[in-house]
Protein backbone atom coordinates (compact mmCIF):
# COMPACT_ATOMS: atom_id res chain seq x y z
CA UNK A 1 0.00 0.00 0.00
CA UNK A 2 1.37 3.46 -1.19
CA UNK A 3 4.65 1.80 -2.41
CA UNK A 4 3.79 2.42 -6.20
CA UNK A 5 6.49 5.66 -5.86
CA UNK A 6 9.10 4.15 -4.08
CA UNK A 7 12.28 5.75 -4.99
CA UNK A 8 10.49 9.24 -5.49
CA UNK A 9 12.47 12.30 -4.69
CA UNK A 10 11.13 14.88 -6.85
CA UNK A 11 8.37 17.22 -6.33
CA UNK A 12 7.18 18.93 -2.90
CA UNK A 13 3.21 19.67 -3.57
CA UNK A 14 1.11 17.07 -4.61
CA UNK A 15 -2.30 16.69 -5.37
CA UNK A 16 -3.30 13.08 -3.93
CA UNK A 17 -6.26 10.88 -4.27
CA UNK A 18 -7.52 7.52 -2.55
CA UNK A 19 -10.94 5.46 -2.66
CA UNK A 20 -12.65 3.16 -0.27
CA UNK A 21 -12.54 -0.20 -0.86
CA UNK A 22 -15.04 -0.92 -4.21
CA UNK A 23 -15.52 2.99 -3.80
CA UNK A 24 -18.00 2.17 -1.20
CA UNK A 25 -19.57 4.91 0.58
CA UNK A 26 -18.67 4.72 4.27
CA UNK A 27 -19.87 8.20 4.90
CA UNK A 28 -22.93 7.02 6.70
CA UNK A 29 -20.55 5.85 9.17
CA UNK A 30 -20.69 7.35 12.26
CA UNK A 31 -17.53 8.87 12.75
CA UNK A 32 -15.47 7.94 9.43
CA UNK A 33 -14.50 11.33 8.75
CA UNK A 34 -13.93 12.82 12.17
CA UNK A 35 -10.92 9.49 12.33
CA UNK A 36 -9.49 10.60 8.72
CA UNK A 37 -9.19 14.19 10.26
CA UNK A 38 -7.81 12.94 13.79
CA UNK A 39 -5.56 10.91 11.30
CA UNK A 40 -4.69 13.88 8.45
CA UNK A 41 -3.79 15.78 11.73
CA UNK A 42 -1.58 13.56 13.67
CA UNK A 43 0.40 12.63 10.22
CA UNK A 44 1.16 15.32 8.80
CA UNK A 45 2.86 16.35 11.78
CA UNK A 46 4.96 13.32 12.11
CA UNK A 47 5.95 14.10 8.43
CA UNK A 48 6.31 17.81 8.37
CA UNK A 49 3.42 17.64 5.96
CA UNK A 50 1.54 21.36 5.22
CA UNK A 51 -2.06 20.82 4.17
CA UNK A 52 -3.23 23.43 1.02
CA UNK A 53 -6.53 21.48 0.72
CA UNK A 54 -8.67 18.47 1.13
CA UNK A 55 -12.15 16.70 0.94
CA UNK A 56 -13.41 13.54 2.80
CA UNK A 57 -16.31 12.70 0.16
CA UNK A 58 -18.66 9.88 0.44
CA UNK A 59 -16.14 6.93 -1.59
CA UNK A 60 -13.21 8.35 -1.55
CA UNK A 61 -10.78 11.82 -0.36
CA UNK A 62 -8.45 14.39 -2.16
CA UNK A 63 -5.74 15.83 -0.47
CA UNK A 64 -3.05 18.58 -1.90
CA UNK A 65 -0.03 18.43 0.40
CA UNK A 66 3.34 19.77 0.79
CA UNK A 67 5.89 17.36 1.36
CA UNK A 68 8.72 15.95 0.38
CA UNK A 69 8.47 13.66 -2.37
CA UNK A 70 10.50 11.18 -0.80
CA UNK A 71 7.94 10.89 2.05
CA UNK A 72 4.50 11.08 0.27
CA UNK A 73 4.73 7.31 0.31
CA UNK A 74 5.33 6.65 3.87
CA UNK A 75 2.84 9.51 4.78
CA UNK A 76 0.24 7.74 3.05
CA UNK A 77 1.07 4.30 4.44
CA UNK A 78 0.56 5.65 7.49
CA UNK A 79 -2.36 7.84 7.40
CA UNK A 80 -4.34 5.30 5.82
CA UNK A 81 -2.82 2.28 7.94
CA UNK A 82 -3.72 4.14 10.67
CA UNK A 83 -7.14 5.49 9.47
CA UNK A 84 -8.35 1.69 8.57
CA UNK A 85 -7.46 0.42 12.02
CA UNK A 86 -9.37 3.03 13.87
CA UNK A 87 -12.44 2.45 11.69
CA UNK A 88 -12.11 -1.23 11.78
CA UNK A 89 -12.26 -1.28 15.52
CA UNK A 90 -14.07 1.60 16.19
CA UNK A 91 -16.92 1.84 14.27
CA UNK A 92 -16.99 -2.18 14.27
CA UNK A 93 -16.99 -2.57 10.45
CA UNK A 94 -17.33 -6.23 8.98
CA UNK A 95 -14.52 -5.81 6.48
CA UNK A 96 -11.24 -6.35 6.48
CA UNK A 97 -9.79 -3.30 4.49
CA UNK A 98 -11.46 -0.06 4.38
CA UNK A 99 -8.89 1.36 1.29
CA UNK A 100 -8.00 0.50 -2.32
CA UNK A 101 -4.10 -0.63 -2.05
CA UNK A 102 -2.91 2.45 -3.99
CA UNK A 103 -3.12 6.18 -3.90
CA UNK A 104 -3.04 8.59 -7.34
CA UNK A 105 -0.66 11.32 -6.75
CA UNK A 106 -0.27 14.30 -9.27
CA UNK A 107 3.32 16.80 -9.06
CA UNK A 108 2.03 20.22 -8.94
CA UNK A 109 4.35 22.42 -10.94
CA UNK A 110 2.81 25.65 -11.19
CA UNK A 111 0.70 28.14 -9.31
CA UNK A 112 -1.89 27.59 -12.16
CA UNK A 113 -2.31 23.93 -11.49
CA UNK A 114 -1.87 24.08 -7.99
CA UNK A 115 -5.24 26.48 -8.07
CA UNK A 116 -7.12 24.26 -10.53
CA UNK A 117 -6.26 20.80 -8.13
CA UNK A 118 -7.57 23.29 -4.75
CA UNK A 119 -10.87 24.63 -6.59
CA UNK A 120 -11.01 20.78 -7.91
CA UNK A 121 -10.90 20.18 -4.12
CA UNK A 122 -13.49 22.75 -3.10
CA UNK A 123 -16.23 22.04 -5.33
CA UNK A 124 -16.18 18.35 -5.42
CA UNK A 125 -18.76 18.19 -2.61
CA UNK A 126 -21.05 20.72 -4.85
CA UNK A 127 -20.82 18.84 -8.03
CA UNK A 128 -21.89 15.64 -6.17
CA UNK A 129 -24.72 17.10 -5.10
CA UNK A 130 -24.07 17.33 -1.34
CA UNK A 131 -24.07 20.84 -0.59
CA UNK A 132 -25.31 23.63 -2.98
CA UNK A 133 -21.91 25.68 -1.66
CA UNK A 134 -18.44 24.41 -1.44
CA UNK A 135 -18.45 26.08 2.01
CA UNK A 136 -21.13 24.20 3.43
CA UNK A 137 -19.68 20.96 3.30
CA UNK A 138 -18.13 20.67 6.85
CA UNK A 139 -15.19 17.89 5.51
CA UNK A 140 -13.60 20.10 2.79
CA UNK A 141 -10.67 23.14 3.45
CA UNK A 142 -13.28 24.90 1.32
CA UNK A 143 -14.53 26.59 4.56
CA UNK A 144 -10.85 27.40 5.88
CA UNK A 145 -10.74 29.61 2.33
CA UNK A 146 -13.45 31.65 3.30
CA UNK A 147 -13.06 32.19 6.89
CA UNK A 148 -9.99 33.47 9.17
CA UNK A 149 -11.26 31.07 12.05
CA UNK A 150 -8.86 28.89 13.09
CA UNK A 151 -10.30 24.93 12.51
CA UNK A 152 -9.36 21.66 13.34
CA UNK A 153 -7.03 21.23 10.47
CA UNK A 154 -4.20 23.69 9.75
CA UNK A 155 -4.59 24.67 6.66
CA UNK A 156 -1.41 26.63 4.04
CA UNK A 157 -3.11 29.13 2.00
CA UNK A 158 -0.28 30.36 -0.27
CA UNK A 159 1.64 28.47 -2.75
CA UNK A 160 5.37 29.27 -2.26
Amino acid sequence: MGLRFPGQKYGQCFFVTTSFVKRQKLEDRNGIYQALADSLIFYSKKYDVQIAGYVFMPSHIHLLLFIEGDKLASFMRDFKKYTAQTTIRELELTCEFIWMPRYDRVVITSEDIYQEKLNYIHYNPVKADLVKEAGAWKWSSARDYESEAAREISIRKEWF
